[in-house]
């Protein structure tokens, strides 16, 4: 497949982002910060990536707060991560001369096992530093809906209109939530790089979360320009990825609970977790949380929300927040009949030489053996293998030689082998 037939081809500009792991001069920091543009944002560039850590300086924010001690988490570390390599070409390439290269775009991994540890490296950020989870954060709102579900306050096989009047005369109205949180809507909405950019309903949704006019001229607001995605097919059909799916979500959980999302990530995860530090969600100019994506944290806190997935919930939580029952659902509810259908399934198969067998509750992918994956626009990701035990987390501007997808599939299961 070449540049012009790839929708995820991404424009990308020249720079290191090694260099970022002492952080920002005040020279550069108003240099990037003057830069930025809603494009540089969705690219690969040098200015997206500083503004990655500061998304604060050109968007409002809400605070996701943490609570209680922080839940150390104990060393073991392995030279199994490090030492793992897979194919490239003709050659083998080691996971940790991949990501430490000059040339690599990846910033920061963690490597949790049983609890522990085994591998944390920083290439291109500081331990400290918040980046933005991207994509990574849809899997909020699929959590969020399951535990409601548990409640008893959301039934999935509703319909969008069942919660949100706003949405009875729109292409959202007799949508179940289920084909919302499985990405299945049948509405015009399909994201990747071409789409963010084009003439397109997501273009006019994307802008809209910034303020910036649709290509018309016409401004909208974030609702009004989701509200208004038109329908393309019948629901139920294909997985079509959007972050205008997840956005959907979020009123639906507000209008349920009657609160604000970072307050409610807050009450109900985020100060039951241990966490290290605050988070914080983005908000457009009306103050919608952008939950589709603009969650910013440490990477060791967004390896914790993985580690609810697992059994080691109990090291970091006096409670589990992520019911063994939720977990099943989450790993069954997919369609794998749908899943190569859009163009980020065979993207997926292709970076994890695997075929995965669907996505589900805004996991891009679940695995037979039941492993979840989620992507973040531009490099990050976040893998959780309930069944051994471990959490993959990371942060980059970029994409990698070897796909970070093949090696985070690859480091769980050697991890898993007898003798480790």
């Amino acid at each position: 497949m070449n540049a012009e037939e790839d929708p995820y081809a991404t424009p990308t500009e020249d720079f290191s982002v090694s260099e970022l792991k002492n952080g920002y001069s005040l020279s550069d920091a108003q240099r990037l910060h003057d830069a930025w543009t809603l494009e540089k944002f969705l690219n690969i560039t040098e200015s997206g990536a500083y503004s990655y850590f500061h998304l604060s300086e050109f968007l409002p924010h809400a605070v996701i707060s943490r609570d209680g001690p922080v839940a150390e988490l104990a060393q073991a570390r392995s030279q199994i991560v490090g030492n793992t390599s897979l194919s490239a070409d003709t050659k083998n390439i080691r996971f940790e001369d991949m990501i430490t290269s000059p040339d690599s775009p990846v910033q920061g991994v963690m490597v949790v096992k049983k609890g522990k540890v085994v591998y944390e490296m920083y290439p291109g950020m500081r331990r400290t530093d918040r980046h933005a989870w991207m994509s990574n954060a849809k899997v909020f709102a699929g959590l969020l809906i399951a535990m409601l579900e548990e409640e008893g306050k959301i039934d999935v096989q509703k319909t969008v209109s069942d919660y949100l009047v706003e949405a009875k005369k729109t292409a959202w109205a007799y949508i179940k939530v289920i084909d919302i949180l499985n990405m299945q809507t049948g509405l015009d909405l399909e994201e990747n790089p071409a789409s963010r950019s084009g003439n397109t309903p997501y273009n006019v949704f994307v802008r809209a979360e910034v303020g910036l006019p649709a290509p018309d001229g016409t401004t909208y607001t974030h609702n009004q320009a989701l509200y208004k995605i038109p329908k393309l097919r019948e629901p139920g059909e294909r997985f079509e990825y959007s972050s205008a799916n997840t956005q959907m979500l979020g009123l639906i959980i507000e209008a349920v609970t009657q609160k604000r999302l970072a307050e409610l990530i807050s009450e109900k995860i985020w100060m039951k977790s241990g966490m290290e530090g605050d988070a914080s969600l983005g908000l457009s100019p009306q103050g919608n949380g952008i939950i589709h994506g603009l969650i910013s944290s440490r990477l060791s806190d967004m390896a914790r929300f993985g580690m609810l997935f697992t059994p080691s919930w109990k090291q970091i939580s006096k409670e589990q927040i992520v019911s063994d029952a939720v977990i099943k659902k989450m790993q069954t509810s997919g369609i794998s009949d749908n899943f190569l259908k859009g163009s980020l399934g065979p993207r997926l198969t292709e970076e994890f030489r695997e075929q995965p067998l669907s996505n589900t509750y805004q996991w891009d992918a679940v695995f037979k053996d039941g492993d979840l994956y989620k992507s973040g626009m531009n490099g990050q990701g976040l893998y959780v293998s309930p069944a051994t035990n471990t959490v993959v987390a990371w942060f980059a501007t970029g994409f990698s030689e070897i796909p970070m997808e093949a090696f985070s599939r690859t480091i769980v299961q050697r991890l898993a082998t007898p003798q480790n």
